[in-house]
């Protein structure tokens, strides 16, 4: 760590670190146009709380809510982008030149492995059926391993909260790799977790098969609502074990991963006062590796922290919470999600990354259903304009028509002539009449 330190100062003297880290704590107190704000203040007129609600609404638009979770903080991981000063230009060769042709063939080694040792303790421990002390023991130094693979480097706060008995963890979501992240920090001599997560496929289809064999693991598929309410009984039921194989259930109810800048709404299917709930705050810092899972498969997101320079992450037990008598479970996964914000100093949002998704796909219907009208409308519109810049441009010529055949009279020959003729007419002029 004194290390990362005092790469810190040198580097960010070099690229402005300081500046946005003020810029960042001028961001981190903002209101947000609730329902629960509006309630709570008080307001002595009318027109203060139309000039509250303007400002709020305005504030609301600025920053994005909707999509601020899910955004790439590019300008914080600024020495794995190329740079906007040619100062640091010589930095960033030389940093990629290290990254891609030291860190990530070392990495790959150590992630290789990790894999292998997956694989071998796992077949090894079932097939003697072991003691759960060492499927416990093979499970933390494969998290352990797995975080040396990609370069992270955890620091664990007040570890008296760490949970020892059976009840929920819940923590924020940055990525999958937050179970071994959680995992790592257990003790070889205390407990573990039961996994629970979706289902995947590819790289970590394997990683679930086989780490299964050394911890409960409980998988869920989003499309099928059996499928989660047979989750949520699990849940129910491996949280009120208290034997000495019982684990507590490490759950992410964000159901979504975001950049760590706001905690999305929790959902409230565990918070129903059954059983214990331990949270686990997550804190990144961005400025060597970014943690979010951005990618849209895992494979790509893995090389990228495995070249980043490291990926750095303060990990928090907050102490146990009970549901009161008077909350329901929406309540009480509010509170646990806002002790989680405030302990982060982050937003507690009021809304989850379902929203996000729904919202998507009724902008596409919308596009799709709006196109052909609006299409029809302004095509109906430009050959309305066509057909009055045609009249237009028809009255034109004939103005210029009548202007040019205009008769006029000439008293030297007391005749009628014809400007564009220039030929003598035998009728006489209505002048003379």
């Amino acid at each position: 760590m004194i290390l990362v330190r005092i790469l810190e100062d040198v580097l960010g003297s070099l690229v402005g670190w300081k500046k946005k880290e003020e810029d960042c704590k001028r961001a981190e107190h903002k209101t947000f146009l609730t329902v629960d704000h509006i309630q709570k203040s008080q307001y002595s007129g009318t027109f203060e709380v139309s000039s509250e609600l303007i400002c709020l609404g305005i504030q609301s638009l600025l920053q994005d809510d909707l999509t601020r979770p899910f955004e790439i903080a590019e300008e914080e991981a600024s020495l794995l982008h190329f740079p906007k000063e040619r100062l640091n230009l010589p930095f960033y060769i030389f940093g990629f030149a290290f990254r891609w042709g030291f860190l990530f063939p070392l990495r790959a080694c150590f992630m290789a492995f990790a894999l292998v040792f997956l694989i071998f303790s796992s077949g090894i421990c079932v097939i003697m059926s072991a003691e759960m002390k060492y499927f416990r023991y093979c499970g933390i130094t494969f998290a352990k391993l797995f975080n040396l693979s990609t370069g992270l480097i955890v620091n664990f706060h007040d570890k008296r909260n760490r949970p020892r008995f059976p009840g929920v963890a819940v923590a924020n979501h940055l990525s999958a790799n937050d179970v071994m992240t959680i995992y790592s920090g257990c003790e070889y001599d205390g407990v573990g977790y039961t996994i629970t997560g979706q289902s995947h496929g590819g790289f970590v289809k394997y990683l679930y098969k086989y780490g299964g064999k050394l911890t409960p693991l409980l998988l869920v598929d989003r499309a099928c609502d059996k499928n989660r309410n047979a989750l949520k009984q699990a849940i129910v039921e491996y949280s009120k074990r208290n034997d000495e194989n019982s684990y507590p259930v490490l759950l992410f109810p964000e159901g979504y991963c975001s950049n760590n800048k706001t905690v999305l709404q929790f959902r409230k299917a565990i918070f129903d006062g059954q059983t214990a709930i331990h949270p686990i705050a997550i804190k990144q810092n961005s400025r060597f590796g970014d943690a979010f899972w951005s990618e849209d498969t895992y494979i790509p997101y893995l090389i990228r922290t495995m070249t980043s320079w490291c990926t750095i992450l303060d990990v928090y037990y907050l102490p146990a919470m009970y549901k009161e008598t008077s909350e329901n479970e929406e309540q009480f996964a509010k509170r646990v999600q806002h002790a989680i914000a405030a302990k982060l100093s982050m937003d507690a949002l009021p809304f989850d990354g379902k929203l996000k998704t729904t919202l998507a796909i009724v902008s596409v219907v919308a596009i799709f259903i709006t196109f052909p009208i609006f299409y029809t409308y302004f095509a109906r519109i430009k050959m309305e304009m066509m057909n009055e810049m045609k009249f237009c441009k028809k009255s034109a010529e004939n103005v210029f028509n009548f202007v040019n055949e205009v008769e006029y009279f000439d008293p030297m020959r007391e005749t009628i002539l014809d400007i564009s003729q220039c030929q003598p007419k035998t009728e006489r002029s209505f002048l003379l009449e």
